[in-house]
């Protein structure tokens, strides 16, 4: 599922000050598709196409941040903005880390952002900044004459996305501008263009307000914003949609809401704890790619999110409608998904089965569950005791039908791993022994066979140890050893021998690699990784 998010992709919550955890009104601003462009810069394209975007959401990416002033609205402190973006592991104001643990929690490492914190100060008061473009447009001309801007440009993308943060409350700024709720937007519509000056473009922005409601006037750091909405709305500039609701009243009542930070979920600890990334978002900005459920006679083994792994049961006739299973214990950024309750929509834990119905069309409306009876993002359960099962794999278009009856047996084996199968009749009460070793401490199994496999090829004996990936191929011919994995990513491989020493390492980014091993004739074993987590291994025997 190639990713898919538009740059354009417009969140646009807005909460009422007097709104209760059960009952949250939501502002969410609806865009046609005729003023998308052509092909989006970030995020949702095409899921399961080739993915042909402009991404911003890999590797070490840096994004400017405007802490803005009015001559009668301060900003907060920017040592302290600065911490609650980037510091690891930060804890203050009941957050359970920064911005920054936020996505590189939600990536498994494979994005991490940093923000630099710029205060900008704008000579009049808030209320003569009615205009929204005028607002960031004025605030930017100050920002590209800054030398501490100009020395850190090259960091910064062709067109660059940022975050304006206006020194004000939502609900006090929507009373200049009934426009100034948190959102993403692009300067080529608020301002009528892309800004461009001294060689700097920006155009993609999230426009948030710094403080918490009720203090607009306050330059206290314990009055900041919510974390949940700083991600929200960041992760629409890489790509992500809203996936709530709302009913006719405009409380949102519709979607995954305590499950997902493009839903409530952003609110979850009072909005401390945005959950991380659902599977389909991670997916969707290139971080993982589910594996296939095919093999009825297998054991799986599911990690924790964590891991970036989760399973997929697809629609055989229309493959952007399909299922997805995640493992999501309590821990971390996830830990207060359990107690949290919007609209009477309460959290859960566990293995969570998402329902997802792609049209890129719907989605580019920023509103892909606007339709009661077709939720398009959708947690159809959660399984959380051992032996539950999932059997309602039903899919609405062009008459598909699920390959698999079913998953059934889950043992839940602490927050790591849960294993189950797709045969109800095969018994299950614990899962698979880790495979652990001088050279692969840690490593387990994903799909476990009921039997042995092996396989031979012209010049060498192969014995399969692992193949977490279950179509990863291995294979030795003519002094070569050829692999194929067909896996997004950086991927590293590592040649052992027999007391675990690395004799050989290599990477490589596409799914398929030729290595050069001839001249070799001992016994090692191959591993392949992504991230630090096993995809393939072997005992490869040279002769």
């Amino acid at each position: 599922m190639t990713s898919a998010l538009l740059s354009v992709a417009f969140c646009f919550s807005a909460f009422s000050a007097y709104a209760s955890e059960e009952n949250i009104r939501m502002e969410k601003i609806i865009y046609s598709a005729d003023m998308l462009p052509a092909r989006p810069s970030a995020g949702m394209f095409k899921i399961r196409s080739t993915n042909d975007a402009e991404v911003f959401s890999s590797g070490e990416r840096y994004f400017p941040v405007l802490l803005v002033s009015t001559s009668d609205f301060k900003s907060l402190d920017s040592a302290f903005i600065y911490r609650m973006f980037n510091e690891q592991g930060f804890k203050e104001n009941g957050n359970y880390g920064s911005a920054y643990d936020y996505f590189v929690s939600s990536s498994g490492g494979q994005f991490k952002p940093a923000f630099d914190i710029y205060p900008v100060t704008l000579p009049s008061d808030f209320r003569n900044y009615k205009n929204e473009g005028t607002f960031i447009t004025s605030a930017l001309d100050i920002l590209v004459e800054r030398s501490d801007f100009k020395a850190r440009a090259s960091k910064y993308e062709k067109e660059i996305p940022f975050i304006f943060l206006h020194p004000n409350t939502r609900d006090n700024a929507l009373s200049y501008n009934n426009n100034y709720f948190n959102h993403q937007y692009k300067l080529q519509y608020s301002a009528k263009k892309v800004y461009s000056k001294n060689g700097y473009k920006f155009n993609s922005y999230a426009f948030i307000s710094q403080k918490a409601e009720g203090k607009a006037s306050s330059t206290s750091s314990k009055d900041v914003n919510m974390l949940g909405t700083f991600v929200h709305e960041f992760s629409h500039v890489i790509g992500l949609f809203d996936t709530y609701s709302a009913d006719s009243r405009g409380y949102a009542t519709i979607g995954p809401l305590p499950f997902d930070v493009m839903a409530l979920g952003l609110r979850n600890g009072s909005g401390g704890y945005p959950p991380t990334f659902s599977a389909f978002e991670r997916e969707a900005v290139g971080w993982l790619k589910p594996i296939e459920i095919t093999n009825a006679d297998s054991v799986y083994v599911l990690n924790n999110i964590s891991k970036m792994q989760a399973y997929a049961v697809s629609n055989p006739n229309q493959p952007d409608e399909y299922y997805l299973i995640e493992y999501r214990p309590a821990v971390g950024f996830d830990s207060k998904i359990g107690s949290s309750s919007y609209s009477g929509k309460q959290g859960k834990n566990g293995v969570m089965i998402w329902y997802i119905d792609y049209d890129y069309k719907v989605f580019s409306s920023n509103d892909p569950n606007g339709d009661v009876n077709h939720q398009r993002v959708e947690v159809r359960s959660v399984l959380s005791q051992n032996q539950e099962s999932f059997t309602d794999f039903k899919f609405a278009n062009k008459s598909g039908k699920s390959k698999i009856e079913g998953i059934f047996n889950f043992v839940f084996d602490g927050d790591d791993r849960v294993c189950f199968t797709v045969n109800k009749s095969k018994s299950l009460d614990k899962c698979p022994e880790k495979v652990t070793s001088s050279s692969s401490k840690g490593a387990e199994p994903v799909v476990s066979s009921s039997s042995a496999q092996s396989s031979s090829s012209s010049g060498g004996k192969e014995s399969l140890v692992q193949n977490v990936v279950p179509k990863a191929q291995m294979r030795v011919s003519c002094g070569k050893l050829d692999v194929e994995v067909p896996m997004a990513g950086q991927k590293s491989l590592r040649f052992y021998d027999a007391l675990g020493n690395v004799v050989k390492s290599a990477s490589f980014e596409n799914s398929v690699a030729s290595i050069d091993i001839s001249g070799w004739n001992r016994p090692v074993f191959v591993r392949i990784d992504i991230n630090g987590n096993l995809l393939y291994a072997k005992r490869v025997e040279l002769r």
